[in-house]
């Protein structure tokens, strides 16, 4: 059996790096830029994805909103991550 998946949502190259160097031992990375990176790759793949690690704070479709957009259709657990 392969690793789980985990989709990181985070508008930062930064934080999404530093969140795959992290997991990506135990886990197999994808990273989505913004909201609508991580609607078309869960739609496409919904299946695939054990957790979504989620940024609140994003310029073209918050947190909030992607999570209501992403619960239509998929039911991936999902954590908020912010950094101040």
């Amino acid at each position: 059996m392969g690793k789980q998946k985990i989709l990181i949502v985070d508008d930062s190259e930064i934080n999404r790096a530093l969140l795959a160097e992290i997991l990506e031992e135990q886990y197999e990375i994808t990273e989505a830029e913004n909201g609508s990176e991580a609607i078309s790759l869960l739609s496409k793949r919904r299946s695939d994805f054990s957790l979504l690690l989620l940024d609140i704070i994003m310029p073209d479709m918050n947190g909030f909103e992607l999570c209501t957009s992403i619960r239509q259709f998929s039911s991936v657990p999902i954590i908020f991550l912010s950094c101040y």
